[in-house]
């Protein structure tokens, strides 16, 4: 039988044997307070490294951005100069904004159709097919520098490969100068990076594809579905994560395009192939207009932050449903 003891801390008094409510809540608030310090040891060298190379750069760009500034000298303050010059006077901007979007519809989704169109083929049961996957996924594993070299070469107008195949076949349009044009240069960038990235879309579709129950397809044909049904109605729409997977990673590879551009064209001829990662390149290196680089660094910034949210709130949204 249990006995009443009074408490010493002149608490309500427990059964002898029992703990003290109270001794216990606060024993378990100190030991979950232990438990949270550790854990923030533990993360303190990844938070340090962040708030030293991302949030404190972040706003020394925030804050050069309202200044003329070489990199070298002080810098003069001049507000929001840098701002009113980039959205009223700069050319160059809008036609990196303008290929940006370019960038950006012609080359997700033409990707994703192509690497749709080749998995599905590969898994119809054509011979070769571990050979053609690896053939089709080597270029996305390959440097965008070398890539960029090749493609010069391709392109080149004087004894490039589509300038010889021209050449002995009497196509005289595969002569034209691509890179140099200021018509087609960025379309012919895109194709670039369209031949570059489609075996990793055709590497994500072989993955959903392995995905799509058998009994699924065969339950289809037995309802008298044809191919063309079978792909349009049922596994194009049970790839909906895999589509949105693609969107998002092309939408934050638009953002980051800068090696493929630099190596191809630098941005030219007449900032027709300009993307503003390039183009802050451009201004803070080579200008050495480290404050007008600094501006566009942080509409760059404001884009990715904006698009993430769309991609949180709206597609992520839709992934989550989709999976």
């Amino acid at each position: 039988m249990n006995t009443i003891r009074p408490a010493v801390d002149g608490s309500r008094p427990s059964p002898t044997g029992t703990a003290n409510p109270a001794a216990v809540q606060g024993k378990g608030l100190f030991a979950q307070l232990m438990d949270r310090q550790q854990g923030f040891l533990f993360v303190s060298p990844a938070l340090i490294l962040f708030s030293v190379f991302v949030l404190y750069a972040a706003f020394y760009i925030f804050y050069a951005s309202f200044y003329q500034w070489d990199g070298i000298n002080e810098g003069v303050f001049v507000a929001v100069d840098n701002y009113i010059r980039m959205f009223t006077s700069d050319h160059a901007f809008a036609l990196s904004m303008r290929n940006s979007l370019y960038w950006a519809f012609l080359t997700i989704f033409p990707q994703m159709l192509l690497g749709f169109v080749i998995a599905v083929v590969l898994t119809s049961g054509v011979p070769g097919q571990t050979f053609f996957r690896a053939v089709f996924y080597v270029p996305a594993i390959i440097s965008p520098v070398v890539v960029g070299i090749v493609w010069q070469r391709i392109y080149n107008p004087f004894g490039g490969l589509l300038s010889d195949i021209g050449i002995e076949t009497g196509a005289s349009f595969l002569m034209t100068p691509f890179l140099a044009d200021t018509k087609i240069a960025i379309f012919a960038v895109i194709v670039v990076n369209v031949w570059q990235w489609t075996g990793f879309s055709m590497l994500l579709y072989l993955a959903g594809l392995q995905e799509i129950p058998k009994e699924v397809i065969e339950s289809a044909r037995v309802e008298g579905a044809n191919t063309w049904q079978l792909i349009v109605r049922i596994i194009w729409p049970m790839l909906k994560h895999i589509h949105l997977t693609l969107i998002l990673l092309g939408i934050i590879g638009t953002l980051q395009t800068f090696p493929l551009i630099y190596m191809l064209t630098g941005g030219g001829p007449n900032h027709a192939t300009e993307m503003l990662p390039n183009y802050i390149f451009q201004q803070a290196f080579r200008l050495q207009s480290m404050g007008y680089a600094s501006a566009l660094s942080v509409v760059l910034l404001v884009l990715a932050l904006a698009l993430s949210l769309f991609q949180v709130r709206v597609l992520g949204a839709r992934f989550a449903l989709a999976k």
